[in-house]
């Protein structure tokens, strides 16, 4: 039986799960990469974020695998640049998008969250039923998995296959 079903282990999905998994709830997080993977984007933390991870206290490790960042500089594709500082005294962090999302990915799991990677979403496919006490919905996921031989993904022995999956 699952309460919550997440699609996406990124910061926002990792915490959601770890926050619902530490209140009693069974939640099960999918995404359609294996994780720790690679993204290109959001290397750093803002001081804000930085405060949420550490009052919900999910900033384990952050610390130890960053750098201390007090400000930043946004440089454009003419040359101009701008820089700031962050105000009084407070900084940010700056480590990588992999190793921010599997620090937080582990912290949901450990917190009880299921995770299944390699699942990726098409659409989200809803029943309602309703009942003399409750109301519940159904949201079905198809995964799909690519089969890769070793002579590369054109190779004629590739293809794809796909099974359902359902939550209620």
């Amino acid at each position: 039986m699952l309460d919550v079903l997440i699609v996406g282990g990124g910061p926002a999905g990792s915490v959601a799960g770890t926050i619902l998994a530490r209140a009693g709830a069974r939640v099960r997080i999918v995404d359609r990469a294996t994780f720790p993977r690679d993204k290109l984007c959001g290397d750093t933390i803002n001081p804000g974020t930085l405060a949420r991870l550490r009052a919900l206290d999910l900033a384990a490790g952050i610390d130890q695998r960053s750098l201390r960042v007090e400000g930043m500089q946004v440089t454009g594709g003419d040359g101009r640049m701008i820089q700031g500082r962050y105000p009084r005294g407070l900084a940010g962090r700056a480590l990588t998008r992999r190793e921010l999302d599997w620090l937080l990915l582990q912290q949901a799991t450990n917190a009880g969250c299921q995770f299944e990677p390699g699942v990726a979403v098409r659409r989200a496919l809803v029943t309602e039923r309703l009942g003399a006490t409750r109301r519940s919905r159904s949201v079905s996921v198809s995964r799909s998995i690519r089969r890769v031989p070793g002579d590369g993904p054109s190779a004629p022995t590739s293809r794809t296959s796909c099974r359902a999956v359902s939550v209620s």
